[in-house]
């Protein structure tokens, strides 16, 4: 599979090298809403989110890590995608804005309703 391959109708990976070599994210559009599907090219989201020019350990090439993030970051903002990943706080799924130099992670609301 090739970053800016259509998986299935609606389903496109995207290229996201850096933690591991061939690492993909995910693209998923339906009803209107395009969700980001990070994997672990946003695995730490204090780090990744805050100081996206860091360096971080456990990337296999850590300056295509930069890269990677802030290019995921910069279009989950630009293009208001719902994000989620591995290792993300309750509920797991939110959206990403611009802040300062980095981005800052905002949950998305969850309402449990019992009746449905």
């Amino acid at each position: 599979m090739k970053g800016g391959s259509e998986i299935v109708t609606g389903v496109m990976a995207l290229d996201t090298p850096g933690h591991t070599p061939g690492h993909m994210s995910v693209l998923v559009a339906s009803g209107g809403v395009t969700m980001l599907v990070t994997g672990d090219a946003l695995a730490n989201i204090h780090f990744a989110f805050d100081h996206p020019d860091w360096q971080m350990i456990w990337d296999h090439d850590r300056e295509l890590g930069v890269k990677t993030r802030k290019s995921l970051l910069d279009r989950a903002t630009h293009d208001r995608l719902l994000v989620t990943g591995y290792h993300y706080p309750f509920p797991g799924v939110g959206h990403v804005v611009k802040e300062g130099d980095g981005f800052r992670w905002l949950p998305a609301e969850w309402v449990w309703d019992r009746e449905t």
